[in-house]
C-alpha cells in the first residue's frame, strides 16, 4: 500500500489526514482507483472513509463508510456471479453525508462495469476486465479489514 501524506495542503484535504493510495486499475485511458483516508482531527467514528474514483480525464469520486463498504462488496458478488456477453445492471447506491450526492451504478457483462453519476461532473465510466476481477475482489477485502480495524472498539 502507498502511502501519500499531505502536510499544509488546504480544504478539502487539511493536514490531519491521511491518503492512502489501496489500488490502481487501468483500462485504456481510463484510471479507477481504491483510496483509504483518515482524518485525525474528526471524532473516530467518523475519521476512515473509503474512496472509489473514476479518471477519464475527467475525475469523479464516490465515499464510503464501512457500512457503504460492505453494501459495495454485496453488489458487486452479485455482479461476479452475473457476468454475461451482454450488459445488465446489478445495482445503484447513493452518496452519503454530502450535499452533492453522486450515484454509484454496477453492471455485469463481460467484466463489471462501475459509473459515477455526479451532480456536478456528470458521467464517469470504467470497465473492469475480468482478468482483474481477483485483485480487484482483494483490494475491496483489504479496505474492509481498514474499516473493521476502527471498528474494534465498537462491538461490530
Amino acid at each position: 500500500m502507498l502511502t501519500v501524506s499531505l502536510p499544509g495542503l488546504t480544504s478539502p484535504m487539511q493536514a490531519g489526514v491521511q491518503l492512502d493510495i489501496v489500488a490502481k486499475f487501468r483500462n485504456g485511458g481510463v484510471e479507477l482507483d481504491i483510496v483509504t483516508v483518515v482524518d485525525s482531527e474528526v471524532e473516530a467514528s467518523k475519521s476512515k472513509v473509503a474512496l472509489l474514483g473514476i479518471a477519464t480525464p475527467l475525475r469523479s469520486s464516490f465515499s464510503f463508510r464501512r457500512e457503504e463498504w460492505v453494501a459495495l462488496i454485496e453488489l458487486w458478488s452479485k455482479a461476479v456471479k452475473s457476468q454475461s456477453d451482454s450488459w445488465k445492471t446489478i445495482g445503484s447506491m447513493i452518496e452519503t453525508e454530502t450535499s452533492h450526492a453522486s450515484v454509484l451504478t454496477i453492471s455485469a457483462g463481460p467484466g463489471i462495469k462501475f459509473v459515477i453519476n455526479s451532480p456536478g461532473k456528470g458521467l464517469v465510466t470504467y470497465v473492469l476486465s475480468k482478468d482483474e476481477l481477483a485483485r480487484f475482489a482483494g483490494t475491496l477485502y483489504r479496505v474492509k479489514e481498514f474499516f473493521h480495524d476502527s471498528a474494534a472498539g465498537d462491538g461490530t
